[in-house]
């Protein structure tokens, strides 16, 4: 089949009657395999040093993404012209050559270079730090990490969890323990040939006898700031002492041991009342998310109630375009750059030292980073914004029956240009909601000169 310059729209709209090869015009050697019940599956064809023709599978899309399949076929091709056999004999050899007994430490980095190996989460950072997933295991289960994997019961992960006491000083870190044990169960799964990876060739060879973290509690459950069951929103008073201390740099008064010119955790926090959105949606933004012409904020990734993880695309008001330039350009404005990113370029963490010690100085208390998005929500209802919109804005699905609509409101949005004609209502929403924020910050400034 002739070459096809792939694009992730392509990809999500391929439907084949028979098991098709759809080789990559940009990446040598690179194909998706699309099969009729939908599979879509990364390989790399080469010629080896011996003269044998290869064809290597190195992931699924879209756990791994066209740009990773991409990147990762160049590596996996320079590795076929310099084998002197077949890579996938060799491959099935060395998993059998392994050891029977890994340490939990081992068997994470066996999953990170062979399931993991292209998904995100799973993806060491630019600065060639540890991925989200290995981070998060090692930092909750440190104790196990050098136990043999076979011999480490249930009821020692549980007791991992449940003894986890975060370095940040926080009581709790439930969301934080919660994702931890997400990211490690796979890991149990592959080694034991459980779920998806029950069948031959997805499972690791040989399968190991390693327990179900399944059988340990979830903290995450009955944590109302994580289930969503809080109702706590900041009321007129609390946001007007809040607000001054959302500012880039951040406040001297907050005593951060990061430089004030260097942390933009108290920016991020005031992006979430702007948005509306999740902390994580937050943290993951790159500036390549950002249009400032079109002024919207893609989100290639948002969480959904019902059905899987969804794209959204966001307008959004003058005031997070001033927001955002207010951010130094020596934090990296790269496309790629994350837009609040740490000290070490990753995603940022460590939020409860950061609101602890806004809430200390504002004088307020018991109110969460979800609490804001919440905030927001409660603002733009009470200014008279329909459910509907409000709902398009926090990434919900909309509840059609509620509105009397239909759920091709939603396809016209997307795929008609209605400049012009409407008036985007999510744009005038937030534009309002900013405007709010703006008032109760004229009037503390007219207080102070008072």
């Amino acid at each position: 089949m002739a070459k096809v310059d792939l694009t992730d729209h392509m990809i999500k709209k391929l439907v084949v009657e028979v098991r098709t090869d759809f080789p990559d015009a940009r990446a040598q050697g690179l194909s998706l395999r699309v099969t009729p019940n939908g599979a879509r599956t990364w390989a790399v064809r080469g010629t080896a040093a011996d003269g044998s023709k290869q064809r290597i599978t190195i992931g699924t899309y879209p756990d791994m993404s066209l740009r990773d399949a991409r990147i990762r076929a160049a590596d996996v091709m320079s590795a076929i012209r310099s084998a002197s056999g077949n890579l996938n004999a060799a491959k099935r050899d060395a998993a059998t050559a392994r050891s029977g007994h890994p340490t939990l430490r081992e068997l994470i980095g066996e999953y990170e270079a062979g399931p993991g190996a292209g998904k995100t989460i799973w993806t060491r950072t630019k600065r060639d730090m540890d991925s989200e997933a290995r981070k998060r295991i090692r930092t909750v289960f440190s104790g196990l990490l050098d136990v043999r994997i076979t011999e480490i019961p249930d009821d020692d992960f549980a007791d991992a969890m449940l003894n986890y006491v975060p370095k940040s000083g926080a009581v709790k870190a439930n969301g934080q323990i919660s994702k931890a044990r997400a990211y490690l169960m796979p890991v149990l799964d592959w080694a034991a040939g459980r779920g998806k990876f029950r069948v031959a060739g997805r499972r690791r060879r040989p399968t190991l006898d390693v327990a179900d973290i399944r059988d340990t509690i979830d903290p995450a459950t009955d944590d109302e700031e994580i289930t969503g069951k809080r109702e706590r929103v900041l009321l007129a008073d609390e946001l007007s002492a809040v607000l001054p201390f959302l500012i880039y740099p951040a406040p001297r008064s907050l005593r951060m041991k990061t430089h004030p010119e260097l942390d933009v955790r108290p920016l991020a926090l005031m992006f979430i009342l702007l948005t509306g959105a999740r902390l994580r949606e937050v943290c993951a933004a790159r500036w390549r998310h950002i249009d400032a012409d079109a002024k919207t904020w893609f989100k290639p990734r948002v969480k959904s109630v019902q059905g899987g993880p969804r794209t959204q695309m966001l307008p959004v008001p003058d005031a997070v375009l001033r927001l955002l330039d207010a951010i130094p350009d020596h934090l990296g404005r790269d496309p790629d750059d994350l837009i609040f990113p740490s000290l070490a370029g990753t995603e940022l963490d460590n939020w409860e030292r950061i609101t602890g010690a806004i809430m200390r100085e504002s004088g307020t208390a018991d109110w969460h980073r979800h609490d804001l998005r919440r905030t927001a929500a409660t603002i733009m209802r009470a200014a008279g914004v329909e459910l509907s919109t409000i709902d398009r804005i926090i990434g919900h699905r909309t509840n059609h029956r509620r509105e009397e609509s239909s759920r091709a409101i939603d396809a016209y949005l997307s795929d008609i240009d209605l400049s012009g004609i409407a008036e985007d209502p999510q744009r005038v929403a937030l534009e309002k909601l900013a405007g709010i924020y703006e008032r109760i910050i004229r009037n503390n400034v007219a207080l102070a000169a008072h």
